[in-house]
């Protein structure tokens, strides 16, 4: 059986068996919860049968760790060197390199009881999910970044970027450019659509998780025919794509050894009169024996490699200190 449950900030978890029907994101029904790929191209929303009040494993479906491409830090490290060593001949300031990082699971875990640890640990912060199905597997994800949440007269969204472990170390100016990258970015793609009273404010630190991110907060009113447009047009961000759009998108592509698929696209709620969502971070994809953990960072030619490698592993803390307690 098809299997959705979900927890929005603050809300209360719901859990929902049906059927994951696949439907271009600009044709989805008024009233969904959906799940789109990075490139968009690939997208779901949910038929609801019926609400229940708990799944089991049976009820899931895992896929085989044979499809999944692994690669060891020193395959990491070297792939990103090269992913590094193309900024200057294609243009391009900033990209995301993303991993897969591969983590044992325990037989009798049940991920009702992961999602479930999750949506406590998270409750206020991130939207909490799983979706499962015979044709993508089983992915769960706590994501803090909202790409649009509201409704007519009061819509939000965020930039967020730049990363660090520790609350006293310092945001460095690479983290600082990487993060005014996103502002300017979002705030130009609203202004496109003739906001009204659009308002942004300072950034501030956040801890998101196991992490601290850097966060500028965004509120205007948008007519909902205009809703569609602009959620197109602001994903990806360069939070999870690079600068320029277009270029970075192609060179992730193209260099990225593994397909991202649910990672870094699109989860949430469409509703008639409401929006609310999220950029997909935070995600792995549930396999037989294991947990595919997918994390990224902005790489930059300030990067350095190992710095990198570690904040892959920093972020992936967010899921696991959960999971493993």
């Amino acid at each position: 059986m098809a299997c959705l449950a979900y927890q929005f900030p603050n809300g209360t978890a719901k859990m929902y068996k049906g059927k994951w029907v696949e439907k271009g994101l600009e044709k989805l029904p008024d009233d969904c919860f959906f799940i789109t790929d990075f490139t968009k191209k690939k997208s779901f929303y949910f038929e609801i049968d019926q609400e229940i009040s708990s799944f089991s494993n049976a009820d899931l479906t895992f896929n085989n760790e044979d499809n999944i491409f692994v690669a060891n830090e020193k395959a990491y490290l070297n792939g990103l060197q090269y992913f590094i060593d193309g900024f200057e001949m294609f243009g391009i300031q900033k990209a995301i390199f993303s991993r897969i990082k591969l983590v044992e699971k325990e037989d009798l875990l049940e991920m009702e009881t992961v999602f479930n640890r999750l949506a406590k640990a998270y409750k206020s912060q991130a939207l909490v999910y799983l979706a499962s199905d015979e044709k993508f597997g089983t992915w769960i994800g706590a994501t803090p970044e909202t790409l649009l949440s509201g409704n007519e007269n009061c819509m939000k969204s965020m930039a967020l970027a730049g990363t660090k472990s520790s609350e006293e170390t310092e945001w460095t100016e690479k983290e600082q450019e990487e993060q005014q990258y996103v502002v300017d970015f979002v705030k130009d793609k609203i202004n496109e659509q003739s906001p009204g009273k659009l308002v942004v404010s300072q950034a501030e630190t956040v801890k998101k998780g196991a992490v601290y991110h850097l966060q500028t907060d965004y509120e205007f009113q948008l007519p909902k025919e205009k809703w569609n447009a602009l959620m197109q047009s602001l994903h990806p961000t360069p939070a999870v794509c690079g600068t320029p759009s277009d270029l970075a998108q192609e060179h992730i592509l193209t260099n990225e050894p593994h397909e991202r698929e649910f990672y870094t696209g699109l989860v949430g709620l469409k509703s008639k009169d409401e929006l609310a969502v999220y950029v997909n971070l935070r995600c792995m994809q549930v396999l037989k024996e294991n947990f595919a953990l997918y994390v990224g960072g902005g790489i930059t030619l300030a990067s350095d490699l190992a710095k990198e490698l570690q904040e892959t592993e920093d972020k992936s803390e967010t899921l696991l200190s959960v999971i493993f307690g």
